[in-house]
């Protein structure tokens, strides 16, 4: 009866070891990349973008048609201001001193948009800039 267990013992042991070699080669471990079909992901564009009392720095930026893009913009003064840029349909929230918030876009029009902050009386007193998308 002894014997018997031994010789069950030993199949299994078999079987898990042939069962190791066969799956070892068509295992991936998971520090391995697995093969991919798709196109790279585009890189983005990042630009970082202050405001203050009353401009933009930098008050003109360029970047090409179909390029993702991202502002990063902060407010660098003391009271609130936002990022709007016209005829694109996009701007950050208005935000207070020190912070910081950001959009993210696809630069598909060729053109020169303004983008100037929207509270009332900043873009009279001068804060607007140019966004160029050639």
């Amino acid at each position: 009866m002894q014997s018997k267990y031994i010789g069950i013992i030993i199949i299994v042991l078999l079987a898990v070891v042939g069962g190791y070699f066969l799956l070892r080669g068509s295992y991936q471990t998971p520090t391995e990349a697995p093969p991919t079909t798709q196109a790279s992901v585009s890189q983005v564009t990042e630009i970082n973008v202050a405001g203050t009392e009353f401009s933009f720095s930098p008050a003109s930026v360029s970047v090409k048609a179909g390029e993702r893009v991202k502002i990063i913009f902060r407010n660098n003064g003391r009271a609130p201001h936002n990022l709007i840029i016209e005829g694109l349909d996009i701007g950050t929230k208005t935000i207070g001193k020190g912070q910081t918030d950001v959009v993210e876009f696809t630069a598909s029009s060729s053109g020169t948009f303004v983008f100037f902050c929207s509270v009332p009386g900043h873009r009279a007193s001068g804060m607007e800039g140019n966004l160029k998308v050639e």
